[in-house]
C-alpha cells in the first residue's frame, strides 16, 4: 500500500498564478511552497495557473484537479475575462460556479480580489472590483482584498507591461497570501 498523498493547496488562475515572465521558482505558488517547507508543513502547492486563462477555462479544467486531496484553493482569475469584454455579471456567475464546485468537495476557498488597469472606464472598473468582495461575503470566503496591492502598475514590482509582477512583486504577493492562509493551516512545528 502506498503512503497517503499530502494535502494540497491548489492555486487556480492565469498568468498571475503561473508566473508569466519569471523563472518558475519565483511564481507565488513556488515561493509559497518554499515557505511551507521552511515551517515543516507537509503540504504540497499545485500551481494550476495557465497564462491567458479565463474563469470559463478554470471551470472547465477544475474536475481533474480535484482528484487529489485539496486542503484549500486560492482562486485568482477574472482579468482576462474583462480584457476580452466579458461583463462583470458574467464573470461573477462563472466565479460563483467555481466556488460552488470547490465547496462541494469541502475545499476551503481563498478568493483573490483583482482590479482593472486605470485605462478602463470607471464604472467598469468599479463593477469588476466589486465581484470579489461580493462573492466573499455571499459565500463566507477568506478574501485577499487586492492580490496586486502595492504592485499593480508600479515599475519596481512589475515587468515591462505593468501587469505581470517581477520577482520582487511575487515576493510581496507571497507575503500577502501567507498572511491570509497562515491562520488556516495546521500548527507550525
Amino acid at each position: 500500500m502506498s503512503p497517503p498523498r499530502p494535502a494540497t493547496i491548489l492555486c487556480l488562475g492565469d498568468s498571475l498564478t503561473e508566473g508569466f515572465g519569471v523563472a518558475s521558482a519565483y511564481s507565488y505558488p513556488s515561493l509559497l511552497q518554499q515557505r511551507l517547507i521552511e515551517h515543516g508543513l507537509p503540504i504540497r502547492v499545485l500551481n494550476a495557473g495557465i497564462s491567458g486563462d479565463t474563469t470559463q477555462g478554470v471551470l472547465r479544467r477544475l474536475d481533474p484537479l480535484l482528484d487529489t486531496p485539496v486542503l484549500m484553493a486560492i482562486v485568482t482569475i477574472g482579468l482576462n475575462d474583462a480584457f476580452m469584454g466579458i461583463p462583470p455579471s458574467a464573470i461573477h456567475r462563472t466565479l460563483e460556479r467555481i466556488i460552488q464546485k470547490l465547496h462541494q468537495h469541502q475545499i476551503q476557498v481563498i478568493l483573490s480580489g483583482l482590479i482593472l488597469p486605470t485605462d478602463f472606464p470607471p464604472d467598469l472598473r468599479m463593477g469588476f472590483a466589486a465581484i470579489y468582495p461580493d462573492l466573499a461575503a455571499d459565500h463566507q470566503l477568506h478574501l485577499i482584498p487586492s492580490f496586486l496591492e502595492g504592485i499593480f502598475e508600479d515599475p519596481e514590482y512589475n515587468q515591462w507591461d505593468n501587469i505581470h509582477p517581477n520577482e520582487a512583486g511575487y515576493r510581496v504577493i507571497t507575503e500577502q497570501v501567507w498572511k491570509i492562509i497562515r491562520p488556516l493551516l495546521p500548527p507550525l512545528t
